[in-house]
């Protein structure tokens, strides 16, 4: 079922498990209609779509990925589903060289500042975890 955060013991795990090697986290995204800012936020009047918010995020988020040493390595808008059903806009692939080094990107406390564009534009997603085979 898509989520928007991560549970505790998700995060635990994650962040316990022995892996060192490099991780990389498959998004599938889903936006609202229109980002949902509080009243008091600068963009509420901008009538952004969610999308053009999570753009921001996602425009932010480049300095963090490579400030821990990770690389965007795909992003695209979801266009039709061949096989299953589904109801994304867009897949989101990220490389980090660790599971230590994701997770210092996401607990730093600077990340907070484009986080609020995510916050503004997700309705949900999943986020898998993989590992190279």
């Amino acid at each position: 079922m898509p989520a928007f955060h991560p549970t505790k013991d998700q995060f635990r795990a994650l962040r316990d498990d022995p892996h060192e090697g490099p991780i990389i986290m498959v998004n599938l995204l889903k936006f609202h209609e229109m980002a949902q800012y509080p009243d008091d936020a600068p963009e509420a009047a901008e009538n952004l779509t969610g999308e053009a918010a999570y753009a921001r995020y996602e425009a932010g988020l480049g300095d963090f990925i490579a400030a821990c040493g990770g690389e965007m390595v795909y992003t695209g808008k979801a266009v039709r589903f061949y096989i299953g059903e589904g109801e994304w806009d867009r897949v989101l692939i990220v490389r980090y060289p660790s599971r230590a080094a994701f997770v210092a990107m996401v607990t730093n406390p600077d990340y907070q500042i484009p986080h609020r564009h995510r916050e503004a534009g997700l309705k949900h997603q999943d986020l898998i975890e993989t590992r190279e085979a």
